[in-house]
């Protein structure tokens, strides 16, 4: 059975069973389900059961209906689906759905080790994007030889001007 249960602001609970095929819910004491906040309208919402499947229809609240986070007019309730009514959030609990096709069986299976490869020899990547191959500029190559020659020239003049003026 289907059923909406409500979190009041001081922590109290209402657990409602949605038996009738209309639940309205609202401030007022006219409403099926009352909850006695600010935030909620007169008549804020109904829950309506139509072909086995309960749909929410806001009825035009001040502070809106929300449903798992988002502002609805109208919405297919699910099990699990959370409502907030202005500030008051509730969850709804549905029949849980059963699933359409059954679980397979469950196997184990030991790993073996491929003694040849699956891959044919003329097999090439399909990938659209190319590997990285990093080709050397040779204009680079020469930059960097030239700096390094550079740098040991540098290092031979320091030392021989070093080596002069401690000879004096």
């Amino acid at each position: 059975m289907a059923k909406l249960q409500i979190f009041l602001p001081d922590g109290s609970q209402i657990s409602h069973d949605l038996t009738d095929e209309k639940t309205t819910v609202g401030r007022v004491a006219d409403n099926i389900l009352q909850i006695d906040d600010g935030s909620v309208s007169s008549c804020h919402a109904e829950i309506v059961l139509e072909g086995g499947v309960f749909h929410l229809h806001d009825s035009g609240s001040t502070n809106g209906t929300l449903v798992n986070g988002e502002f609805v007019t109208d919405a297919v309730l699910r099990h699990g689906d959370e409502i907030r009514f202005g500030m008051v959030e509730g969850v709804f609990h549905g029949e849980e759905a059963e699933p359409d096709q059954p679980m397979p069986e469950f196997t184990t299976s030991a790993a073996q080790l491929a003694h040849v490869s699956a891959r044919p020899p003329e097999f090439v990547s399909a990938s659209p994007i190319p590997k990285n191959i990093r080709k050397k500029d040779p204009v680079a190559v020469a930059l960097y030889a030239a700096a390094a020659i550079g740098i040991l020239a540098c290092a031979a003049a320091v030392t021989l001007i070093m080596r002069m003026a401690s000879q004096v």
